[in-house]
């Protein structure tokens, strides 16, 4: 099963108790004049069934009500960039059985080859970063995850994936079922 997380923002009633509770997005020219709601969601990909959801005021994080969401074992949920953190995925991955997630590799993602699998497929192994080993000590130094790099359109584009056996999951494979994160946003316009 594809699954897809991703935040949204809604605008709520303008009443003073939404306001002091949800706050609202800030400009350059300071808050927006009406509270926000932000939601992070958990949706199947084929059918557009929200299977979880998360609400918070603006000073909620997406990350953080991410991490609150149920995932499902046996699946592989999409993220978009804004969710690299190894703790969370860490967790991710470790809640259920067989819970993989798979998202786009950032450019300037710190990392050393663990093994070649083939051409623009490869085992990683990152470090955790300072801040994280302080909040989370037990998490270790280092993680590993699969690294791989395909022709999309003519482009190059990385993902990143604790889908780790390459002959299972094929990169080609892995960045088609990618495209599929854009079937949230399709369920947020149903929603």
């Amino acid at each position: 099963r594809v699954l897809a997380v991703d935040g949204v923002v809604w605008a709520a009633p303008d009443t003073p108790d939404n306001r002091t509770e949800l706050g609202s997005c800030s400009t350059q020219h300071g808050p927006l004049p009406w509270p926000q709601i932000r939601a992070t969601c958990l949706m199947d990909t084929h059918n557009h069934e929200l299977l979880d959801a998360k609400l918070g005021g603006m000073d909620s994080g997406e990350l953080s009500l991410a991490s609150q969401l149920q995932g499902e074992d046996h699946s592989l949920t999409l993220f978009d960039r804004a969710y690299f953190s190894a703790a969370f995925l860490l967790d991710w991955q470790a809640a259920g059985d067989q819970r993989h997630w798979l998202m786009r590799a950032k450019d300037n993602l710190r990392h050393e080859l663990v093994e070649q699998l083939g051409p623009g497929d490869a085992l990683i192994r990152m470090p955790l970063s300072q801040r994280a080993r302080q909040l989370r000590p037990e998490l270790p130094s280092h993680w590993q995850a699969r690294l791989i790099e395909v022709s999309v359109g003519g482009r190059l584009r990385r993902f990143i994936t604790s889908l780790q056996d390459a002959r299972a999951n094929p990169a080609r494979e892995l960045a088609e079922l990618y495209r599929q994160r854009w079937e949230i946003e399709l369920g947020f316009r149903e929603i």
